[in-house]
């Protein structure tokens, strides 16, 4: 039985790569979305000929979707960045895994000084972003750099840089892949305000998944302090945060479960209101996650692909746990059985 998946090479379907024994994927936010493609190693005229196979060899573009009810999915899109091998004697049982990832990759390649002015955080993520022929999704900040205050300096590559200022502003840096094979790249909070995806069930008629493990942990701030000194007009700048900015995924948030103060001290070297700000709310964003869970199930089973950076909906958890999550990351295992997703939660209050 055949893997129910498409594996294009620079562009082109190819069908003899899609015998792979194994496809794996990786989506998490913060991090560049990842793949490994797993082949036997057969011996031929005493060589291992896909060892040295031009369509699997380092920068190859793989482009990897799956057939749904409601289209082709895009999963990844990017370059081989390595192998992995595993010899036997004899050839049989040799095994092929190739490694690679999506456009970030190439971002990530070369340290760049560059000294940014007049600009906010998100001008200079889509000059950054613009040059990598990337359709944009960006969200404004209210970060300024300015000359007469302090300019944005470069000292990394430009995955790190755009990654640096997206968890600066509470945002999240992805790029995702259309069934043309168009890129985009995503540089915004993450997006709460929608319906859900899916429905996730435990515990109903028609459950699709088995397992839910989850926990919560409300020992994290509540509050940011921030204060500043702005340098031109000698006043003082106020970053401060009493609430994550972020529509709550629930009833009731963690500064309304808690009932009481529990702060932290943002100290930032900031001239500019914008920017302190930003950092302030960026900082809620991050600890408000207090609810983690995850679960397993397939495609088969649940009739949709889960995606992260998306909104599902969790049933027969119970009232105070049940309604929607965010995706922090899915692991796509794909074989001649199934498309296995392991899916991971997050969510910012309870009911």
């Amino acid at each position: 039985m055949g893997l129910n998946i498409s594996i294009s090479v620079n562009g082109s379907v190819d069908a003899e790569l899609a015998a792979a024994i194994r496809v794996e994927v990786q989506e998490r936010m913060g991090q560049p979305t990842t793949y490994r493609l797993h082949y036997p190693a057969d011996i031929s005229e005493g060589d291992l000929p896909l060892l040295s196979d031009f369509r699997l060899d380092a920068g190859a573009e793989i482009t990897l979707s799956v057939p749904t009810d409601s289209g082709t999915v895009c999963l990844v899109k990017g370059p081989v960045s390595g192998q992995y091998i595993h010899f036997q004697h004899g050839g049989e049982g040799s095994t092929l895994e190739v490694q690679g990832g999506d456009t970030a990759i190439t971002m990530d390649r070369e340290a760049k000084s560059q000294v940014w002015a007049g600009v906010t955080d998100s001008d200079a993520v889509s000059a950054i972003l613009a040059t990598y022929g990337l359709t944009l999704d960006v969200e404004s900040t209210f970060a300024g750099h300015f000359e007469d205050k302090h300019t944005l300096v470069q000292r990394q590559s430009d995955y790190q840089f755009v990654q640096n200022l997206a968890r600066r502003n509470g945002y999240l840096f992805w790029l995702s892949c259309g069934a043309t094979g168009m890129e985009t790249a995503h540089f915004k909070r993450p997006p709460l305000g929608g319906s859900s995806a899916v429905e996730l069930v435990i515990n109903l008629d028609s459950p699709n998944i088995e397992q839910l493990d989850l926990d919560w942990d409300v020992e994290r701030p509540t509050s940011v302090e921030a204060m500043q000194l702005d340098l031109n007009q000698l006043s003082d700048i106020d970053g401060g945060a009493t609430q994550t900015p972020l529509d709550l995924l629930g009833g009731r948030g963690l500064a309304d479960i808690t009932g009481d103060t529990r702060s932290q001290y943002l100290s930032a070297p900031s001239d500019d209101g914008g920017d302190l700000a930003g950092r302030g709310e960026g900082s809620l964003i991050e600890t408000g996650w207090f609810i983690r869970a995850r679960c397993q199930t397939t495609y088969e089973r649940l009739g949709s692909v889960v995606r992260a950076h998306s909104l599902v909906d969790m049933r027969g958890a119970g009232r105070r746990h049940s309604g929607q999550y965010f995706v922090s990351a899915v692991r796509h295992v794909i074989d001649g059985v199934s498309h296995r997703m392991e899916i991971e939660l997050v969510r910012n209050a309870w009911e």
